[in-house]
């Protein structure tokens, strides 16, 4: 051939190779798909410290996601759960070959450890009010039996909501001193994963909780073949960490700090059945004792400002213990919408009038009383923007609102233990959703209980009490409507809102999203839920067949 074929032969073959090959790659998309593949790590990052990594003594959302990580719950672990036709008995088989990361069998005898610990008073566990009234015997070493004082039809969550401790390394030392123990943040679990190590500072804090895939996890290892949580002391920190690539992902960003986050990512927004509100405890003001007020109070709150400035949009308004919006401009319905106009003729007709500095004030006795009051909230960005917003909106209403922010420690421990508030910016999560009780029945207005409102009416107690013995999910619902009314009249908070739960992380992630199109569009109990599918997380693909 001439130099001239010779040249036209190579770029022939040249393109010849490249069709090939593009054919190739077109033959194996069409007969394959991507799939997960094991292997690789995943490193989340996280603000606090892991203190409790026991799941009867779990209280902060960092030791309950790494419970969720190291433990499986009782529903899992079970091959049946079924209830008696009066919902007071359940029976529940485990399935066969149960194994502990430290390879002992597991069995029955250590979930009846498990509930006889969240029942005694001594482990001063967060579940103790859950387990209250309950049961349970041993059928055989795979079978157990919970006895209920009273038919409970959401007992199928407290069950979803158990996660088992092996009893073979905490039977013999007292719950009063499991804090001590090294099993503490060494757990051995059932989860998908298991404990490695952990990463401690000179002064005692803790940088990183490592943990591998667990080979004996019932359900198979999970794609992952590490997971690394990193600690840090405060948001900046973390994410710069994210910034740089030192963390893959993190959790429960606001739009705000969402906004400092300058490399690309995947977003996966989830519910939680949950809201916000002011609390006002009327034993500690006397202008909060008035139904006007209060109403007032409540009726006047744009609740939409406060959701766009505070969360970008991402949450969902709410105006009742259940969820809805009330339309407050047409006076009854269930619909967005404020009336400050309303609020103040409220105020006018119940004598609390302005002043020539356009304070409020109204004459008792003898007494001149002022409308003001204190409103106490935690020291969390959100929350303490929020309470800057409520306290603009009443001023414009002529109430003196003054903001005291303290530590979410100093909220837990002192001011809502001795409620010492006259009025409290906090979250309910209501886990299962349609049980109300724990936050609204007068039986729950003191310590260790959550009705933070002090509310006491004698025909919410009793629907609350029929939500618990009611078996009819229809039923139930209109109870719920009912009940929403009766607390709206009372007006013994103001309902906010309900942020959506942002996970964010490297565009490597995939499986997260409890959909079928991984968008994470879901409800999930709490935020420690998110790793509910965890095994399904991977970092690394191959392709298969079709």
């Amino acid at each position: 051939m001439s130099r001239t074929e010779r040249w036209l032969f190579g770029v022939a073959a040249v393109a010849a190779v490249i069709s090939l090959i593009a054919l190739g790659g077109i033959l194996l998309n069409r007969l394959t798909i991507v799939v997960p593949a094991r292997g690789g790590e995943y490193v989340e990052g996280a603000v606090g410290q892991p203190t409790f990594v026991n799941p009867v003594l779990a209280a902060s959302d960092i030791d309950r996601g790494l419970v969720r990580l190291l433990f499986a719950p009782l529903t899992d672990l079970a091959d049946s759960a079924d209830a008696s036709a009066n919902g007071r008995t359940w029976k529940v088989r485990l399935k066969e070959n149960l194994r502990w990361s430290d390879d002992r069998k597991i069995t029955s005898d250590d979930v009846i450890f498990t509930v006889e610990r969240l029942q005694d008073p001594e482990a001063r566990s967060p579940f103790f009010s859950s387990w209250q009234g309950i049961t349970v015997s041993r059928l055989s070493e795979l079978e157990l039996q919970f006895n209920l004082a009273n038919p409970y039809p959401f007992f199928k969550t407290n069950l979803s909501n158990l996660y088992v401790i092996p009893k073979h390394l905490f039977a013999d030392t007292p719950a009063a001193n499991w804090r001590l123990s090294d099993y503490i943040l060494r757990p051995v679990g059932s989860g998908p994963f298991v404990f490695n190590a952990y990463d401690k500072e000179a002064n005692g804090f803790i940088g990183a909780y490592r943990m591998n895939a667990n080979p004996r996890y019932f359900n198979g290892a999970p794609y992952l073949s590490r997971f690394t949580v990193r600690f840090f002391p405060k948001t900046e920190d973390l994410i710069a960490a994210f910034n740089t690539g030192a963390v893959d992902g993190l959790a429960s960003l606001t739009p705000e700090t969402m906004g400092r986050v300058n490399r690309s990512y995947n977003v996966w927004p989830f519910v939680i059945p949950s809201y916000y509100a002011v609390f006002f405890n009327q034993s500690q003001n006397l202008a909060l004792k008035e139904s006007a007020v209060r109403t007032a109070l409540d009726i006047s709150v744009d609740r939409n400002v406060i959701r766009d400035e505070v969360f970008g949009g991402e949450a969902t308004t709410v105006a009742g213990p259940a969820g809805g919006t009330r339309d407050f401009s047409a006076g009854g319905g269930w619909a967005p919408g404020a009336n400050p106009i309303r609020a103040g003729e409220i105020l006018d007709a119940a004598l609390w009038l302005k002043t020539e500095d356009g304070r409020r004030e109204k004459k008792i006795k003898t007494a001149v009383i002022r409308l003001e009051f204190e409103l106490t909230v935690p020291a969390i960005p959100s929350l303490e923007k929020s309470a800057a917003l409520l306290a603009k909106q009443w001023e414009a209403l002529g109430v003196r609102v003054s903001v005291r922010t303290l530590t979410p420690e100093e909220i837990a421990d002192q001011v809502i233990k001795n409620r010492d508030y006259q009025a409290i910016l906090f979250g309910n999560f209501l886990n299962p959703p349609g049980d109300l009780y724990a936050f609204w029945h007068s039986n729950e207005r003191f310590y260790p209980g959550s009705n933070l409102a002090l509310y006491s009416n004698k025909k919410a107690d009793g629907i609350l009490e029929n939500i618990r013995r009611d078996f009819d999910a229809e039923s139930r619902a209109r109870q719920l409507d009912e009940l929403s009314g009766i607390i709206a009249t009372d007006a013994p908070a103001v309902f906010l809102y309900s942020p959506s739960y942002l996970y964010v992380a490297s565009k490597d992630l995939r499986g997260v999203g409890l959909g079928s199109q991984d968008t994470g569009t879901g409800t999930i109990s709490e935020p420690a839920d998110r790793y509910r599918n965890v095994s399904a997380w991977h970092v690394k693909t191959t392709r298969a067949l079709k």
